[in-house]
């Protein structure tokens, strides 16, 4: 448990709460049952709540592991009550711990976040959601990269590659597309539970949710163009795989016939390899003359 107090404003900080935790908090600061009980178990869905002088948030943030190159939807719980913010989660989440970090060594961030529990809460907001914009500019770069290699002949190699970044923005549209909502009543709630003061400042975090849902909803197209450009060119060398070997296929068909003819020896009057020393150059000659036209004709057709 971290604790930040400045100007009269205390943030209290909890990374994998235990119950012992939960139980300090419900002494000092009254919670109301129904926020006890929801406190510590994963929701899975972003709400809030408003008790009298208390607001319950649980807000869900991307966070990108290079590893396994994998976004996962983190979950923040957010209580605000007198004069204190509180916040969970059970991972961590590098943008708050930065936040947090700076408010806690820089007096300048002090003065300019905690002017009230309100600024507080809704400059935490803001930082969170424009942390997002860094993710979506890692997303960006691989989507350039694909785009690239796509029309560098690699088809093949970038299927995989397709796959991964749409499972990122996937889980990315899963954790900020249900809050939006959450937002929006927040913005609602706030002029009644924190003043008409903080009206600016609820509207831009609502402006940089919407920042981030139309950045990331344009990744989402772009790599479904990309996506679909590759399979067509991936279906074009695919048929002209096809159509080279049934071009191939019909060279070779009568040319075997052919040898098959002279090759029988069951009627006497067709001329074998044996029956003279100029056999063997004519059945080459048919041979060569029946695949040049042939191919003339397919490359007339632009079959070839």
């Amino acid at each position: 448990m971290k604790k930040i107090t400045a100007n009269n404003i205390n943030w209290i900080d909890i990374q994998n709460p235990k119950q012992k935790d939960l139980d300090e908090l419900k002494e000092k600061f009254n919670l109301h049952p129904f926020i006890v009980q929801q406190f510590l178990p994963n929701l899975r869905r972003p709400k809030i709540e408003e008790y009298p002088e208390q607001l319950f948030l649980v807000l869900y943030f991307p966070v990108y592991d290079p590893e396994t190159r994998q976004t996962e939807p983190v979950e923040l719980d957010l209580i605000v009550v007198g004069d204190t913010l509180i916040t969970s989660h059970n991972e961590n989440i590098p943008s708050l711990e930065t936040f947090f970090n700076d408010c806690q060594v820089q007096d300048y961030h002090q003065a300019q976040y905690f002017k009230s529990r309100g600024h507080l809460l809704f400059s935490l907001l803001d930082w969170l959601i424009d942390s997002c914009l860094p993710m979506l500019d890692h997303i960006s770069e691989k989507i350039e990269e694909i785009e690239h290699n796509v029309f560098q002949g690699k088809e093949k190699e970038m299927l995989a590659e397709i796959s991964i970044i749409k499972k990122d923005i996937i889980d990315f549209r899963r954790a900020v597309k249900p809050q939006r909502s959450v937002l929006e009543i927040l913005g609602k709630k706030s002029l009644r539970f924190f003043g008409t003061a903080l009206k600016p400042l609820t509207q831009e975090v609502i402006g940089s949710s919407i920042r981030v849902w139309n950045a990331l909803e344009n990744h989402s197209e772009l790599v479904a163009s990309i996506e679909q450009t590759n399979n067509s060119l991936l279906s074009y060398k695919l048929n002209d795989i096809m159509k080279f070997l049934t071009v191939v296929s019909f060279i070779t068909f009568p040319l075997s016939v052919i040898v098959g003819f002279f090759g029988m020896n069951v009627f006497s009057g067709i001329p074998s390899v044996e029956s003279g020393q100029y056999t063997w150059f004519i059945v080459l000659a048919i041979m060569f003359a029946t695949t040049g036209i042939m191919v003339a004709y397919f490359k007339k057709k632009k079959w070839l």
